[in-house]
């Protein structure tokens, strides 16, 4: 009989065996000079933590990002959010790629703001 790890989410066997709240940018309305209120509502989905490649570090690094983590998400989840919250830390989404097998992936980066 297999043991199964407790976290056995990798490229070639996706377990969406964690969560993270992808933040949606909301207008709630108008301030006293007319400018819309925008904020961050989280919606919670099931993910998966993939690491970063050596390529991909290289080339966002090139293009002036930091990559820190890839999450991989079921694509009817997400709605092209550039922003979301892990475990307590805000991450801003750089870029992000549908496959063919039903998942996105999320290629995050630490925010500067935070």
């Amino acid at each position: 009989m297999a043991s199964l790890k407790p976290s056995i989410g990798n490229r070639d066997n996706i377990s969406l065996d964690d969560v993270c709240n992808l933040l949606s940018k909301i207008t709630t309305g108008k301030d006293d000079l007319g400018q819309p209120i925008i904020v961050e509502k989280p919606f919670m989905v099931f993910c998966s933590k993939l690491s970063i490649t050596r390529a991909e570090h290289a080339t966002a690094g090139q293009l002036g990002h930091k990559p820190d983590m890839l999450l991989l998400v079921d694509s009817d989840s997400y709605d092209a959010e550039k922003s979301l919250d892990y475990y307590g830390k805000k991450f801003n989404v750089y870029k992000s790629y549908m496959r063919n097998d039903g998942f996105t992936e999320i290629y995050c980066e630490v925010n500067a703001n935070d």
